[in-house]
């Protein structure tokens, strides 16, 4: 059970509940298809209807919870299909968003970006007696993929990166058992690189590789050749 001292705020209330169901949705403790009761989520959150039934519609919108007219909700069932739009879309969104950031960032958006990739390749990505993925993980790898795209400007695009981030996130530790490829933080390093260096379209590229193979097997990371360009 998690519990949440009590707050003035009912909106700043609500929101920390949707942060926490959103998180256990993400994480796999809330399964797929379960139902979410409010009996059960007040005693899970130590919170009354009013937050819960906010964070619940909340979470209706970024399609990780399925309101059943009559019937409460539901956590959003999962699928190979859907798994594969998510996908899909986010190679485009990620890449629009980074070519935004690319245009606006300045020097101090570089040092988060460094700053960020410290936090996340120092941070472990399993939990020792689970095997699972950690939240600490979770939350650097989000940090650092939000400060790459702090610099973009694009409202509408930022909101979808964040909603399909979610979904991604969600797949990614639902695998069993989370076999995640080993060249990631060669991958994140590159991109890195790419960034400082302000090669666009390489870093374009990089991104798309990155969404598109997150999660599965290992492959050959991409180099770049004499003059930027890229070979694998």
């Amino acid at each position: 059970m998690t519990t949440l001292p009590a707050v003035d705020d009912s909106r700043t209330l609500g929101s920390r509940v949707y942060d926490l169901l959103r998180d256990d949705i993400i994480a796999g403790e809330l399964a797929p298809g379960q139902k979410l009761t409010l009996d059960a989520l007040k005693e899970r959150y130590s919170v009354g209807t009013t937050p819960l039934r906010e964070a619940l519609y909340r979470l209706t919108t970024s399609l990780l919870v399925v309101a059943e007219d009559q019937r409460g909700f539901r956590v959003a069932p999962v699928s190979p299909e859907h798994k594969a739009e998510i996908v899909a879309a986010r190679q485009h969104i990620e890449v629009l968003v980074l070519r935004d950031a690319l245009e606006h960032g300045d020097v101090a958006w570089e040092s988060r970006i460094v700053s960020a990739f410290h936090q996340f390749k120092n941070t472990p990505m399993y939990d020792d007696a689970t095997g699972a993925i950690t939240r600490e993980w979770e939350v650097a790898h989000r940090n650092f993929h939000r400060a790459i795209s702090s610099a973009a400007r694009s409202t509408i695009l930022l909101h979808f990166q964040a909603m399909l981030w979610d979904h991604a996130a969600r797949y990614r530790n639902l695998r069993k058992p989370t076999v995640v490829q080993p060249t990631l933080h060669d991958e994140h390093e590159s991109l890195v690189a790419a960034i400082l260096d302000r090669d666009v379209e390489f870093a374009c590229l990089l991104m798309r590789r990155h969404v598109a193979g997150t999660g599965e097997p290992a492959t050959v990371p991409l180099k770049r050749l004499g003059g930027g360009r890229p070979a694998e």
